[in-house]
């Protein structure tokens, strides 16, 4: 053998062997994505490892690792190899899954910027509308949410209909009814939780659109899936207390919900009272106002009503400090005034009773003439009253 001969072999093994390891990332990125669509997700993404090892820069690997490390909820890890395959390869699928990934950690700024990327890329990239929409929806940017939502919508198949509930929503938030009872009644719930959540909200949108039979007709239906919805109560409660005026009814759907779920009913104890007052159960009112009180420190009404109530049971000096802590809560409160002044009238206080006459006429010119009249009688009633009382003590 010729020396010429023995050096051609020698070259040619040497190709051989330089040629060898990208033969081996191909295997191994064909191993990787049989075991992928196997299911085998972690056999898969070691088997991806191997090859990205291999070649640093194959960005189908790279995608694939980010791919499979998203559905392992091994965000940083997805993050890394992503952002590696976006600078070997920027395609709409990429910054999509990087996408996914900067949400799922927590990185909301950056999954906006990158699934917006991805839309620029491919305007139909139905998915990208989807999530963005969710992180509005997060946010309770409910107007941008909606917009996303409605281009998702435009994709031929919608893959999950839960969206049309959380589109009903916005459209709840936003005002828009109609449209809210459009998307709701598109969405079919899977079981009793969310089929209460579904006519929860179009209960809510009949509510507010001032039809009340419809509306408590899809609250009984929300009802009947859960029965202890605490805020389908208050929504049924609300519709007799504010539209139909029925105020026995109003107060049987306020109790159930202050029974059932007390922690966010607590205005409840507000309404309850004032239906008590209009009722002139006022002791009865004193004791859900007094936990209306609690509930909501900074409520000014919840006060007033209560200063109310006990000037009603001739309880003045008690009035007085509701008032007082009303007017403190609220300095324009004309009606706290004006009763804080009967108050001390009753009380023959006529000082004290003009220093609230002073006060309230600078609010309610009205009202003050009003409260001035009574001051007057009251004092002219409490004089004829201590004359009476000289007389019979001489006589006696």
């Amino acid at each position: 053998m010729t020396k010429p001969f023995i050096f051609f072999i020698f070259l040619l093994f040497i190709s051989e062997l330089n040629a060898q390891p990208s033969a081996t990332v191909t295997n191994l990125y064909s191993e990787g994505v049989k075991l992928k669509n196997a299911g085998n997700y972690n056999e898969a993404l070691t088997t991806f490892k191997e090859a990205i090892e291999k070649n640093p820069e194959n960005a189908d690997a790279l995608y694939e690792a980010g791919w499979l490390s998203n559905e392992l909820k091994e965000y940083d890890d997805a993050i890394t190899y992503l952002q590696k395959a976006k600078q070997l390869k920027a395609t709409a699928t990429v910054f999509f899954e990087l996408g996914y990934a900067y949400e799922n950690s927590g990185k909301k700024n950056e999954a906006t910027e990158t699934y917006k990327k991805a839309l620029e890329l491919y305007p139909k990239y139905y998915d990208a509308e989807k999530h963005l929409g969710d992180i509005y929806y997060e946010d309770k940017n409910y107007a941008t949410a909606l917009n996303y939502y409605k281009r998702y919508f435009e994709a031929s198949k919608v893959d999950d209909a839960y969206y049309y509930y959380k589109a009903g929503q916005c459209a709840n938030n936003l005002k828009d009814y109609a449209d809210a009872i459009l998307y709701l009644e598109k969405y079919e719930p899977g079981g009793r939780k969310d089929f209460a959540k579904k006519y929860t909200q179009i209960g809510y949108a009949y509510y507010m659109t001032g039809y009340n039979d419809d509306a408590i007709n899809a609250y009984q239906k929300a009802l009947e899936a859960n029965p202890t919805d605490g805020a389908v109560l208050r929504g049924i409660a609300d519709i007799y207390y504010a539209n139909l005026e029925d105020y026995n009814k109003a107060l049987e759907y306020f109790n159930l919900a202050l029974q059932y779920d007390e922690k966010n009913s607590g205005d409840c104890y507000y309404k309850t009272g004032w239906i008590y007052i209009q009722q002139q159960k006022y002791e009865q009112a004193i004791v859900v106002l007094e936990k209306a009180a609690d509930y909501d420190t900074k409520d000014a009404d919840s006060r007033e009503q209560l200063g109310y109530a006990y000037f009603m049971l001739n309880k003045y000096d008690e009035a007085i400090l509701q008032f007082n802590k009303s007017i403190e809560l609220d300095p324009q409160s004309g009606i706290s005034y004006f009763y804080k002044g009967l108050s001390y009238a009753s009380l023959n206080q006529k000082e004290n009773a003009m220093e609230a006459y002073a006060q309230l006429k600078s609010l309610d010119k009205g009202n003050a003439e009003q409260l001035l009249k009574v001051i007057k009688e009251k004092a002219k009633m409490f004089k004829a009253l201590a004359s009476q009382q000289k007389s019979d003590k001489r006589v006696n």
